[in-house]
């Protein structure tokens, strides 16, 4: 380093090297000065007897608080230590802000608890069912925790068949739930790739402290649970530990133990599950060799069967009488039909309109039209007279 620096460049050092020095932190203090500018975000002051540190919250954390803070309220802040350039300031920008003490920690939990729930994230409606013989389990988890060697030493012991796959994260601190909502997106991401495709997701850590638990008390965690298309089991803590991500996920295990228990069946479950479809399958095929055994028995047993040409003979019979038949009716049927041709005929001659010219009469017609009376026929034009042998044309004076 030179002896002599600028004054951005000397500030630029110090914010990097109290980031460097103090990573993620928590400090717990009274809010004064509170402030939300027009953009959404927030600026305060936390400040105990001796000391205060100005802080900052963008606009994003600003819009997940339970709380509206007010000056004078204790807080636990979790975040990260850092210095404002322009100013030379010390600061500390917020990534989460809680109500000071377990007291507060409770609430907030019971505040977002309220919040989805009226939601509908928790309706036991929309519970995705969970496959009985997974192929492959997806398990979201510390690759460190003593959860993940329970979970794979029980499906070792009770279904050994199943693949898993660890997708390892933070499930403690300010990047817990990032890196949790990361792995849940990620895996319903590879869902169209087979050899990356999992059934089930196992989501959880085990127990500790409602502070250590909070990573799945945090409102993104619960909303990625709730928006995977892939069905989740939530195993955090112990079996009195109660989480949001239990009441979002599909269902809950008391334990990360019980998850490994309840989404694998065991070996003599699978041992008797497999006897009962062959006993069942084994009685489906003798029931049925039984059935046509019987149907070939009785048609084996008719007359027809054993004597075919005496069979055949009734048939021929049959054929030769109902020719007989047909023959006698016949000639009756076609002299039906000629009697009622014959009827047809004679009405339809008496409705022919020149059958009165055979008895003397005329029909006059001038202009296409027949002439049924004197006045009707006009003096200056030709007309014609149809008699019954022929067609003659005249005019006529008045």
């Amino acid at each position: 380093m030179s002896d002599v620096l600028t004054v951005s460049s000397f500030a630029r050092f110090a914010r990097e090297c109290i980031e460097d020095a103090f990573g993620d932190v928590k400090v717990e203090g009274e809010i004064s000065n509170f402030k939300q500018h027009t953009s959404g975000h927030c600026y305060f002051t936390l400040k105990d007897r001796e000391a205060q540190v100005k802080c900052v919250m963008w606009r994003h954390t600003a819009q997940s608080l339970y709380f509206r803070p007010e000056d004078g309220m204790q807080v636990r802040l979790y975040g990260k230590a850092s210095v404002y350039e322009k100013r030379g300031d010390l600061q500390l920008v917020a990534r989460a802000l809680r109500h000071a003490g377990e007291g507060g920690l409770q609430k907030a939990f019971e505040e977002l608890k309220r919040k989805l729930q009226q939601e509908g994230l928790f309706d036991t409606e929309i519970k995705k069912p969970f496959p009985t013989f997974p192929k492959r389990i997806g398990v979201i988890t510390s690759e460190t925790g003593a959860a993940l060697h329970d979970i794979l030493s029980i499906i070792e012991r009770r279904y050994p068949i199943v693949e898993v796959l660890l997708f390892p994260v933070q499930v403690q601190g300010p990047q817990a739930a990032p890196t949790i909502c990361a792995a849940i997106e990620h895996i319903n991401a590879l869902v169209t790739q087979e050899e990356y495709r999992v059934e089930v997701l196992i989501v959880g850590r085990g127990g500790g402290s409602l502070e250590d638990l909070w990573a799945f008390n945090e409102e993104e965690v619960a909303r990625a649970i709730y928006a995977s298309s892939i069905p989740i089991m939530s195993a955090v803590g112990h079996e009195t530990d109660f989480t949001i991500s239990d009441y979002v996920a599909d269902k809950r295990a008391a334990t990360p133990s019980m998850a490994a228990e309840l989404l694998t069946p065991s070996a003599p479950e699978l041992y008797a599950y497999i006897q009962s479809l062959s006993h069942r399958s084994r009685e489906l095929v003798l029931s049925r060799i039984e059935e046509h055994n019987r149907y070939i028995q009785a048609i084996l047993s008719k007359h027809s069967f054993n004597r075919p040409v005496d069979q055949l003979a009734q048939y021929r019979q049959h054929v030769d009488l109902l020719a007989s038949r047909l023959s006698r009716l016949g000639p009756k049927y076609l002299d039906g039909l000629k009697e009622r041709v014959e009827s047809l005929n004679q009405r339809l001659s008496l409705l022919d309109p020149y059958r009165p010219l055979k008895k003397g009469y005329a029909i006059v017609e001038q202009d296409g039209q027949f002439i049924r009376s004197a006045d009707a026929l006009h003096s200056e034009k030709p007309a014609t007279v149809r008699f019954e042998d022929g067609v003659r044309t005249i005019r006529t004076t008045d």
